[in-house]
């Protein structure tokens, strides 16, 4: 691609900006740089340079901004005080805007609401255009349109993965708890993140435990064809790509026929689900409902429907809130529920909630091992503090990426730490025909 071309197409990709969202525009226009956002930053606080600072990172969008898009710097060009916007300048955007984790905390404590993950997600989805998006992540989302999952996994593995977790589950338990896929007229169409069926199952061991229990056994299932509800085109910017991929998993749903999707634990799958799909009707008014599993469990746990023996985890939990479940969907007091009830030592990080810390590899930035170092010793600085803290010895999540970044922090420091999902937490304590599983702790 031509020099002139590259520049031509950021340029108009810009200058697309004042047909776009207003809130967009507004960030583009009144940022006061008083330094608020720095302060909260993961990024920044561990590593206090200018580079890092989301000002100067959102400031290589706005300064092509305030050059080709407003009278004031047209005026300012004419007499040699803006420069042309140069293709060069990608090679400080490239890397900029994926030293930015996404986590929104800034437009949490920023005065006027400016929220730099949109301007992150703008610069990429600008260098996505122009072929710059780093190529682990287009590696992976472009598995994710070819196979439908983000590990290109087959339905024979799916299967092969669900059929260890039922026997496991049979051992445990003395009884049979399954686990069903491709069921027709089932009303509950789960969908989890794949790394809780090939990665970290006993996530989703306790998610089918819960309708065992509940006596719903026989009203879902899992799709073979679709089993992974990540989704990086939130990540890359590209929302043509975040579409098609979301698109799959509406027509499987529909073909299934189910009343409810029930997400898993990822808080960017179901984000894109809820708040962005279902709520500006990208497919028009859909037939079922969108429910993440975590508010289902703890609805039933608030009516004494499930039961727990805590005593079977007395090692101190913490739980750390994914960024996209705590600012961009307020699911916050539900996993709370979920551990309090299945956990005898649930303690708290400070600040949690909203006001969480990222994990430092939120954006996709924790499938980037190429930029592992970065993630060990800077965005995750503050995260690992925060749990070192608390004294767990136990981190839950609700979150692939996060539970990847956790446990290579985890390791990397050599921290005793175990990192587990929510629904982990919970197969481990519920009681199945009125007793918890055994199990055989393999981390000691």
């Amino acid at each position: 691609m031509a020099e002139t071309t590259v520049k031509e197409r950021v340029v108009e990709a810009v200058k697309a900006i004042r047909k776009g969202p207003r809130a967009l525009q507004m960030y583009m226009e009144m940022c006061a740089r008083c330094g608020t956002c720095a302060a909260v930053c993961p990024i920044y606080y561990a590593a206090p340079e200018k580079r890092f600072n989301p000002v100067e990172r959102s400031d290589l969008l706005r300064r092509v901004y305030q050059r080709y898009c407003t009278a004031s710097g047209r005026l300012l060009a004419a007499f040699g005080g803006l420069r042309e916007f140069d293709a060069a300048d990608l090679d400080r955007w490239a890397p900029a805007f994926y030293e930015c984790t996404g986590c929104r905390r800034c437009a949490t404590y920023c005065p006027f609401g400016i929220d730099n993950s949109v301007i992150t997600r703008k610069g990429r989805a600008i260098l996505d255009q122009v072929g710059r998006t780093p190529k682990t992540m287009q590696k992976v989302v472009q598995i994710s349109l070819e196979t439908g999952n983000t590990d290109g996994a087959s339905a024979a593995a799916l299967r092969a993965a669900l059929d260890f977790m039922e026997e496991e589950m049979r051992e445990s338990h003395g009884e049979e708890i399954r686990i069903p896929v491709d069921v027709v007229g089932a009303e509950y169409f789960y969908v989890p993140p794949s790394g809780d069926v090939l990665v970290n199952p006993e996530a989703t061991m306790g998610v089918a435990k819960v309708f065992h229990v509940l006596g719903l056994a026989d009203r879902w299932t899992m799709s073979s064809a679709c089993f992974d509800g990540a989704n990086y085109g939130l990540f890359t910017g590209n929302d043509a790509d975040m579409k098609r991929d979301n698109k799959r998993y509406v027509d499987e749903a529909i073909r299934l026929g189910a009343r409810v999707m029930l997400m898993g634990e990822c808080g960017h799958a179901h984000r894109i689900m809820k708040m962005m799909m279902e709520k500006t009707g990208w497919w028009g008014k859909l037939p079922f409902e969108i429910v993440n599993c975590m508010e289902w469990t703890a609805d039933h746990i608030r009516q004494g429907r499930l039961q727990f023996d805590p005593g079977r985890n007395t090692d101190p939990v913490t739980y750390h809130d994914p960024c996209n479940f705590s600012r961009s969907c307020g699911i916050v007091g539900e996993p709370r529920v979920i551990l309090e009830a299945s956990c005898a030592d649930f303690r708290e990080m400070t600040p949690n909630r909203a006001e969480n810390w990222c994990c430092g590899g939120g954006g996709g930035l924790s499938a980037m091992d190429d930029i592992r170092e970065f993630r060990m010793k800077v965005s995750g600085k503050k995260k690992l503090e925060q749990i070192r803290d608390t004294g767990a010895r136990r981190v839950a999540t609700a979150c692939s990426n996060c539970k990847r970044q956790l446990t290579q922090l985890m390791e990397t420091h050599r921290e005793p730490v175990e990192v587990t999902g929510v629904h982990d937490m919970l197969s481990r304590t519920i009681l199945v025909a009125g007793k918890a599983a055994e199990l055989v702790d393999y981390t000691r």
